[in-house]
């Protein structure tokens, strides 16, 4: 187990905020997990995959950090599926893209979501029609105070919206792998979600080459600003802060978008509310400034502070509420570390 020194967290994070972290260990083999247990399993500790969805503090933080850089992976192959177990330090992306290389559908619409494979369970990554949970059969992960390995299946991690069992776990744990069962199949029809069709220029549902329909989320996400890029602020960012609310059908505002949702309620647009509420595109308090591209997205303007961040974030859920009575929960967690 590798210790890292000068390590500050603004290098490390999309958002390109935090302070200095003291302890950070380069987790790159499943015993560098059990040598970061052994040594700091007592203590509180974060894991830190590519930072893509947190918001670190701006003061030096002394919490032990792993940093998970485990990419390791093996496949087995069915008649018409593929099983690949997934080192969590994996890139996110470049699994999606190795898989449609491979011509290996399920997980395409998923292209160009940063983050590492081990963080994609967490919170159940979703868009443009599809979510991990989908394609995920198990994931192998380690108690952090004990140091014993502990598998848990689809069904055990308790998926829905934005969500796991793992969001809410008490106990801490390091995630070691991840387990998807991905179909042979060159063409996906995951098409039906009306602004991918409409790229595409067919009819919603209709069959299209998986490299094509990758290419096609990748440019989307561009025009939004979700693919991280140096040289754009709007791309600062852990990319929609915000998570669409589930409710009631007669709970929506009068003009909001409405779309069905598979617990029988219907999910509208955090945007569309967060605008009414007047906070537009490249609205800004201190360094922090919600995208020019894509109202859900809070970004660092180049100069902004973790405190900046947060506050921004504030102003909008207290903005929402008191306009509309709803109560908008973020996507990102928000370090105390």
């Amino acid at each position: 187990m590798r210790k890292l020194k000068d390590f500050k967290l603004a290098s490390h994070t999309s958002l390109r905020v935090g302070g200095l972290a003291k302890t950070v260990c380069a987790i790159q083999t499943p015993s560098d997990i059990q040598d970061f247990v052994h040594e700091y399993g007592n203590d509180d500790f974060f894991v830190l995959g590519k930072g893509s969805n947190i918001v670190a503090p701006d003061h030096e933080i002394n919490t032990p950090i792993a940093l998970m850089q485990i990419v390791n992976s093996t496949a087995r192959a069915e008649t018409d599926f593929v099983e690949m177990i997934v080192g969590a330090g994996t890139s996110w992306d470049e699994f999606v893209a190795d898989c449609v290389d491979q011509g290996l559908s399920g997980v395409e619409t998923l292209s160009g979501i940063p983050g590492t494979v081990g963080a994609c369970p967490i919170q159940n990554i979703g868009a443009y029609g599809s979510e991990v949970k989908n394609v995920i059969t198990s994931i192998q992960l380690i108690d952090g105070a004990t140091g014993k390995s502990r598998s848990l299946t689809n069904s055990d991690l308790n998926f829905s919206y934005r969500f796991s069992l793992l969001k809410n776990m008490q106990s801490r744990f390091i995630i070691e792998s991840v387990t998807f069962k991905l179909q042979k199949n060159k063409d996906s029809n995951i098409t039906h979600y009306p602004q991918v069709a409409e790229a595409l220029g067919i009819q919603a549902g209709q069959s299209v080459p998986i490299k094509k329909l990758r290419q096609t989320i990748i440019e989307i996400r561009k025009s939004k600003g979700m693919i991280l890029s140096d040289s754009d602020h709007d791309t600062w960012s852990v990319g929609s802060f915000f998570i669409n609310p589930i409710m009631n059908p007669d709970q929506v505002p009068a003009g909001a978008p409405v779309y069905e949702h598979e617990s029988g309620k219907v999910k509208t647009s955090a945007a569309w509310l967060i605008e009414e509420a007047g906070f537009h595109k490249g609205f800004r308090h201190g360094g922090a400034m919600i995208s020019t591209k894509h109202t859900l997205a809070i970004c660092n303007s180049g100069n902004a502070t973790a405190s900046d961040i947060v506050e921004l974030s504030n102003l909008i859920l207290s903005g929402v509420n008191e306009k509309f009575g709803i109560s908008l929960f973020i996507e990102p967690k928000i370090l105390n570390i």
